[in-house]
């Protein structure tokens, strides 16, 4: 049987620059408990090994909350080319539950290894950026050998719908530019619009094993089909990559 659950950011120092910071925690909640509920997982994003940051090394920061200052300098010293980090995912008693390793240390890998509380192998994810004629996916491969899930961004009617609206989108949006620009600035009207950013992970022959919500930006875990270390992993990913990057 499904079940549900969001990804919430746990703070607001994350919100307040497009750079990740040490210590930065996302939370994983059941739907339907409540925000006051324990979180079934909670992510805590870690530099790479070895890595050091502008306010000293990644095991310093990581015991502290980090500040605005120690942001801004970071962005100040690295140019926002951080490497991507480590996620370290507890469960409610704060035992470990699994640890996701980027495999390239740049800021958006395409690889990452995932290993449980021993280091053992759980599975690998692989993300394929979007291209022109080809949309974003994330491969999960499972350690036991068991067949992949692959995750494609957006449905093919979805993006179908995407194209054929997108000039009339266009001429709406000029509109209201035109408009902010005669009035300078006391009409402001813009519309909202967005490619589609859901995302199904399907195992062949056996169906959805995780899927991302567009509208409700929420996800939906098969058990049975993935292992819930792995879609707590993946979800995490695909999270970050939103808030982050995408």
């Amino acid at each position: 049987m499904a079940t549900g659950f969001t990804v919430d950011i746990a703070g607001a120092d994350g919100m307040r620059t497009a750079e990740w910071t040490v210590g930065e925690e996302f939370l994983i909640r059941p739907n339907q408990r409540g925000e006051d509920a324990e979180p079934a997982a909670r992510v805590r994003l870690l530099a790479p090994e070895g890595h050091e940051t502008a306010a000293g090394p990644a095991s310093a920061l990581a015991s502290r909350p980090v500040t605005v200052a120690e942001v801004e300098e970071r962005l100040r010293l690295r140019g926002g080319g951080q490497p991507h980090p480590v996620l370290a995912l507890t469960g409610p008693d704060g035992a470990a539950l699994a640890t996701v390793h980027p495999e390239e240390r740049v800021p958006w890998p395409r690889h990452f290894r995932v290993v449980d509380e021993r280091d053992r192998p759980l599975g690998e994810i692989t993300h394929e950026p979007a291209r022109f004629g080809r949309r974003c996916t994330w491969v999960i491969d499972p350690a036991d050998g068991s067949p992949p899930v692959v995750g494609r961004r957006g449905s093919v009617g979805g993006w179908l719908v995407f194209a054929l609206a997108f000039p009339l989108w266009l001429v709406i949006f000029l509109g209201c530019l035109l408009l902010t620009l005669l009035t300078f600035g006391q009409v402001a009207e813009m519309v909202v619009w967005g490619y589609p950013r859901s995302v199904v992970w399907r195992r062949r022959g056996a169906g959805r094993a995780l899927s991302f919500g567009h509208l409700r930006t929420d996800y939906h875990h098969d058990p049975r089909l993935l292992d819930s270390r792995l879609a707590y992993a993946q979800a995490a990913l695909h999270y970050f990559d939103v808030m982050h990057h995408d």
